[in-house]
């Protein structure tokens, strides 16, 4: 870990969503920049075998960032692969460990159980709720409590047997289904193995990795085998170096299992009382889409068996994506002098995405979408539009990158006190990404063959005879081409060993920008001074030997790939068409004028250490102002477009980044600390279209972006709260300064003004605590993460129109009677479904809380033997070493029992087994 950096938590965030000092963009690419071997790296950075990797450095000022420009805004992370080295006999190095992690709890997050949601659902049948749904033409589903409901209504059953199997249902849960039949404990394998040496004039690197993973849930994995191969040849009396490599990356993920979410009622949660297997183990059917008597009906008309068995769903599916992905690089170095070489760099890389998903005719979707489509000729008999057999989803999508660099580099050091280095370069990148996608119908796996279907014609539908609709189509077609020239020179002199002065300038152009050639390039720089004042003749505290200021200022980039400076526009075909006809719809207008976007960057640190090195670390200020970045203003009707988008948005940022390492114990026990701080604030300062105050509440803490000036990206609002009516529990808001139950006039009269704004939805302060012990071979360390001065919205009951049916476990809390309120914040049933109150509760301040915690992140364990200690061990070293994660949540400032980061249940803990022997 460093300082600075955060892996985002919560809403709206993806897998691997990093940020280093904040946000600097809006609708822009707000992920770092990551380098491997000094080339920017577009693929999926979890294709790199972490055991192939020598260092990861993170660049953050504008001048560490500088040789990378206008994709440097959001930091840099640099990482360094393993090299052989010079006059090394060979060595061997092999790695394996196993990492297992526990089943995800279903249990954790709190919902109305199988009792209340029955009690609800007779509720709502003896009110006449589902009378229009069981008496439908289109037989909707219901679910099997009211199917028992209906029975006894109709006399189909006694009362006493409705009950008796109603009462039954009470006691079921369907988590305990999901979790013994759909849920495992996950199993990653990881097995490395490489070779590296070298003689007088050459070095080698070699390396093969394998991982096999099980995943939580079961039916998926992955699978991936990596090959790394680098060189480098001393030639013309060590002035020339020629050096290639190679990186290849085969990964295979199986998805037969969509995830518990997926398994739905009528497009929606299921009933929690559901039954997925018998005793025995047996798929057990589940009411998904239409009634029993429907599916039965169907069946005996011809159709296909309608039923939807989950389990079954897992063993027919076959869904798998594969990657592979190689780099191929080469480079030569020219020595003229001690002083001066020159360089260049070529790389090739291709990425290849296939995605292949064959629904055969026994999966639920296929069986579905043939029989919607049937069409009953007056004999009775049946006609297909969709044949039958499989129905297989085919994509591919390939991205090849090509990077060319040449550079000049030198660096003179004379008379023992002036130091200069200097590079200069010049750079080309072009990225051509095709893809495809398209869907046969009536596949045949063993025999390679599918059938025609008419894309044009509307069918009526089975199932809805009242609707008619054309066949899904799903071909696409990919093509993308991205240029980049720059042109750069960083460079730096240090007089003394104690004054630097350095600067940069950089100049990057794309075909992605500007119709004008001034508006394609971006002129971008930076300069910085340090000094080392603990070089000094005057300086003679001996307490503090090492004490450095320094200070940088200038110019990143970002690059948003959404926007061109041409017209752009979504075509559609005329499959797509009510009236059989191609048409198209403006994204944006041209924009000659549009930029690139800019981050202002000032860097103000001091380094120091106290003798022998008992304390070390830095601190360090920084802001950070986006400028020129990528928003929407208003446009007038008239022209045919409602908004317009171009450089219209400013950010500003700021904060402070602390390392502070200390030696507590430096003797045969050993006993070091690692503390890391950071702070961060960043705000919208310009922007141009007045957000929706609906957006602003319910979007604004990270499901989509939502600008406010002079507020946070990503932050917390809300209507005020007052309590609940203690007469009948309704909940009350703010309407002119008075207190109100006006919930449409508290919602339409809502303006950024008189909302309540709680506070950044991302931690504004974090970092983390470690301490490391080491004895003899030993070696113990914990670390402990911190996350503070941020919020999140609990979630809560909705009642909507069946008094919150399946909804959150907070209607056990509900107001239930006068004197509650004095105890719970959750409101009552109300009389009459009333929507704007749902919504006014749901986004209240009373559900908004402090997200502050802190959290046992990890605990690794290692034991080292050495031959040098031990002279008859066969190899030079070996490790055995554990490592425990996502341990446990110390302590949360929110009294509700909820960890902020995961809602619904933290990342389940895993521990994992390894060795690692060095021949």
């Amino acid at each position: 870990m460093t300082s600075g950096l955060i892996f985002n938590r919560g809403k709206g965030t993806v897998k691997n969503d990093i940020s280093i000092r904040g946000l600097s963009t809006i609708f822009g690419n707000a992920q770092p920049l990551v380098v491997v071997d000094n080339f920017p790296y577009d693929g999926d950075i979890t294709n790199i075998n972490p055991n192939d990797v020598e260092s990861i450095t993170v660049l953050k000022d504008a001048a560490a960032a500088s040789i990378w420009g206008s994709r440097a805004g959001n930091g840099v992370i640099v990482i360094t692969t393993k090299k052989g080295k010079n006059n090394q006999p060979l060595r061997i190095s092999f790695n394996a460990n196993v990492n297992i992690a526990d089943k995800p709890n279903l249990f954790y997050k709190r919902m109305m159980s199988s009792a209340d949601y029955i009690t609800t659902e007779e509720r709502l049948y003896a009110e006449g709720y589902y009378q229009n749904t069981i008496s439908a033409y289109n037989s909707p589903v219901i679910t099997p409590v009211l199917e028992l409901l209906n029975a006894e209504s109709n006399g189909t059953i006694s009362v006493a047997q409705a009950n008796s199997q109603i009462n039954a249902l009470k006691n079921q849960d369907v988590r305990n289904d999901l979790e013994k039949y759909f849920l495992q404990k996950s199993v990653n394998q990881q097995y490395s193995i490489n070779l590296s040496g070298g003689s007088e004039n050459q070095r080698y690197y070699i390396s093969g990795g394998y991982d096999k993973n099980l995943d939580n849930l079961i039916g998926n994995g992955y699978d991936r085998v990596t090959l790394n191969a680098n060189n480098a040849y001393d030639l013309l009396n060590k002035k020339l170096e020629l050096s290639t490599g190679i990186y290849i990356t085969q990964s295979k993920t199986t998805t037969n299992n969509p995830g518990i979410d997926q398994i739905t009622y009528n497009g929606s949660s299921l009933y929690p009382y559901a039954r997925l297997a018998d005793n025995q183990g047996n798929p057990l059917a589940i009411n998904k889409d239409y009634r029993e008597g429907f599916i039965q009906s169907a069946e005996n008309a011809g159709f296909l068996d309608w039923t939807y068995k989950p389990l079954d769903e897992i063993r027919n599916a076959n869904n798998t994506s594969s990657i592979t992905d190689y780099k191929l690089n080469a480079g030569l170095k020219y020595r003229y002098n001690a002083d001066l070489n020159a360089q260049i760099l070529y790389q090739y890389q291709r990425s290849g995405n296939e995605a292949r998903n064959l629904q055969s005719q026994n999966t639920y979707y296929t069986r579905n979408l043939i029989n919607q489509y049937t069409q009953v000729n007056s004999d009775g008999s049946l006609t297909l539009p969709i044949p039958l057999g499989g129905i297989y989803d085919f994509q591919n999508l390939t991205g090849i990158g090509k990077d060319l660099r040449a550079q000049l580099n030198y660096h003179k050091y004379w008379n023992n006190k002036n130091e200069l280095t200097a590079i200069g370069g010049y750079e080309i990148r072009a990225l051509h990404t095709t893809g495809s996608s398209y869907r046969l119908y009536g596949y045949d796996p063993f025999h390679e063959t599918s059938q025609a279907v008419n894309y044009l014609d509307y069918y009526t539908l089975y199932n809805d005879p009242y609707s008619a609709s054309a066949i899904p189509y799903s071909n696409g077609q990919t093509d993308l081409h991205d240029n980049y020239r720059s042109y750069y020179f960083n460079g730096s002199y240090t007089f003394d060993k104690r004054y630097t002065l350095s600067g940069s300038i950089r100049q990057d152009a794309s075909n992605l920008f500007g119709v004008r050639t001034n508006q394609k390039a971006v002129p971008l720089f930076s300069t910085g001074l340090s000094w080392n004042i603990a070089n000094e003749s005057f300086y003679k505290w001996e307490l503090l030997p090492m004490l450095k200021l320094r200070a940088t200022y200038g110019y990143n980039g970002n690059v948003n790939k959404t926007v061109t400076a041409y017209t752009t526009a979504y075509y559609y075909d005329a499959s797509q068409s009510g009236i059989h006809q191609p048409y198209a719809t403006i994204i944006n207008p041209p924009n000659p004028e549009l930029r690139w976007e800019r981050v202002q960057v000032i860097n103000l640190g001091v380094d120091f250490g106290t003798k022998n090195n008992i304390i070390t670390g830095s601190i360090e200020y920084y802001r950070k102002d986006g400028k020129d970045l990528i928003g929407t203003v208003p446009y007038a009707p008239s022209t045919g477009i409602l908004t317009f988008t171009g450089n219209t948005a400013n950010t500003n940022g700021r904060g402070l980044d602390l390392v502070l390492n200390t030696k507590n114990i430096d003797r045969e026990l050993k006993w070091n600390t690692n503390f890391l701080l950071s702070t961060v604030s960043d705000k919208i300062t310009r922007y141009l279209s007045a957000s929706p105050v609906n957006g602003l509440l319910q979007n604004g803490d990270g499901l989509s972006q939502v600008p406010l000036v002079g507020k946070p990206l990503y932050a917390l609002y809300s209507y005020k709260w007052t309590g609940l009516d203690p007469a009948n529990g309704d909940p009350q808001g703010y309407l002119n300064g008075q207190v109100s139950k006006d919930y449409s006039a508290i919602i339409s009269s809502a303006t950024p003004d008189n909302i309540v704004y709680s506070g950044s939805a991302r931690p504004t302060v974090f970092g983390s605590f470690r301490n490391t012990f080491q004895y003899k071979g030993f070696s113990i360390s914990a670390n402990i993460t911190y996350r503070l001065g941020y919020y999140f919205r609990k979630s809560s009951i909705g009642y909507g129109s069946n008094y919150g049916l399946g909804g959150d476990g907070d209607y056990d809390l509900r107001w239930q009677k006068p004197g509650d309120e004095q105890h719970t914040y959750v409101p009552s049933i109300p009389t009459s479904p009333n929507n704007n109150r749902d919504l006014f509760y749901n986004f209240s301040s009373v559900l908004v809380q402090k997200a502050d915690n802190i959290r046992l992140q990890d605990i690794s364990f290692s034991y080292d033997l050495y031959r040098q200690r031990i002279r008859q061990l066969p190899f030079r070293h070996i490790q055995f070493y554990v490592y425990a994660n996502n341990l446990v949540l110390l302590w949360k400032v929110n009294k509700a029992g909820i960890d902020p980061d995961y809602q619904t249940g933290p990342p389940p803990k895993s521990m994992a087994f390894g060795m690692k022997a060095d021949f």
